[in-house]
């Protein structure tokens, strides 16, 4: 027979303020959310709530939203400094500051590997600052699925 647990849907929200840190800027992934089992992603939300800004290194600092092994599955990567909080929305290639419709890729998802935001760089270039809040809507779809 199958599971049932009470309150199905969920919602978390993680703020994170980078700082250049191996896992919260450096090139890499940053890890938002920790998923076991497997979990439906209703939505997620990616709001920037001040400027994201990079160090003075080689080439342009990059930043994409996904999952392990799938770093642009929600995004694609968007020059990193073309995140801010004026145009705080992040949903497209480029940040909208009125409203924007939920792309297909930031609904309906089913995965099973952590979500992170990915820093890619053309050259040595990493996001030292700036704030991304990312919030998911979320329901489990095995026995075991949890997104922490």
């Amino acid at each position: 027979m199958g599971f049932l647990k009470a309150n199905v849907v969920r919602f978390i929200q993680k703020s994170i303020t980078f700082d250049g840190t191996t896992g919260n800027g450096a090139i890499g992934n940053i890890v938002y959310f920790a998923i076991t089992g497997g979990v439906h992603v209703v939505s997620l939300d990616a709001i920037v709530t001040s400027n994201v800004t990079v160090d003075g290194g080689t080439g342009a600092a990059s930043m994409s939203l996904g999952v392990v092994n799938d770093t642009v599955l929600f995004i694609a990567a968007v020059v990193a400094t073309n995140l801010t909080a004026a145009n705080g929305l992040w949903y497209s290639g480029t940040p909208n500051a009125n409203g924007i419709a939920l792309p297909a890729a930031y609904k309906d998802i089913a995965i099973k590997q952590n979500i992170v935001a990915a820093v890619t760089s053309s050259g040595t270039q990493l996001v030292n600052g700036g704030t991304l809040v990312l919030t998911v809507t979320w329901v489990p779809i095995t026995a075991t699925g949890n997104l922490v």
